[in-house]
């Protein structure tokens, strides 16, 4: 997708920041309420009291509008997802860290994470190229780290690497969609228990 990188144009970021933020923020908005397919740039324009003439000075069109508001989503989210992968900790604590800390994300951001499940739910044919490209690098960044824990001994070394990620990943965006819920670390840590032990029965000779 040839779009995928492109910025807003030099006028945006001459905007006073009051305005430029208020423009950012309308966005988000319509976002995080709607997919792309489904988003109106003109609800943005009314939200945030421009022209519509005025945003095409700013951003070429809703797509670049869209990636720009991602990218900036994904940004506030590596700070916290960060801090999991800092950690000198077995794969098991960093993913825990990992699942907490989007969880805080979601609750301290919560327009911006839906901008990002929305992201990924999107069926636009636009977005297909980007979309496919995210999973495939999701999935080898996580096949690195998978890959690591496997030669440390930390992981079974003869479980199949894409059914490791398929599973991780279906946990985690059930999760993503149980943020809204009154969940607490421990409901984490009982779901990643059961990711790591299985369901068979535990105890002294097990």
């Amino acid at each position: 997708m040839e779009r995928v990188n492109k910025m807003p144009k030099q006028t945006f970021f001459n905007l006073e920041p009051e305005r430029r933020e208020k423009i950012i923020a309308a966005a988000v908005d319509e976002f995080a309420r709607h997919p792309f397919e489904q988003a109106s740039l003109t609800r943005i324009v009314e939200n945030c009291g421009i022209a519509k003439g005025s945003m095409y000075q700013y951003f070429a069109d809703k797509l670049d509008l869209y990636l720009y508001i991602v990218e900036l989503a994904y940004e506030r989210k590596r700070d916290y997802v960060g801090r999991a992968f800092a950690l000198q900790a077995d794969i098991f604590s960093v993913l825990e860290e990992y699942y907490r800390q989007s969880f805080q994300f979601s609750r301290d951001y919560p327009s911006l994470n839906q901008v990002t499940n929305n992201y990924w739910n999107s069926r636009a044919q636009v977005l297909s190229g980007a979309l496919e490209e995210g999973r495939l690098n999701r999935a080898e960044e996580f096949g690195r780290f998978l890959s690591e824990a496997m030669e440390s001994g930390e992981v079974n070394a003869d479980l199949n690497s894409e059914a490791v990620f398929f599973t991780y990943h279906a946990v985690g965006r059930t999760l993503i969609d149980y943020f809204d819920k009154d969940i607490d670390d421990d409901f984490v840590k009982q779901v990643l228990d059961v990711l790591r032990f299985g369901l068979q029965r535990r105890g002294e000779g097990k």
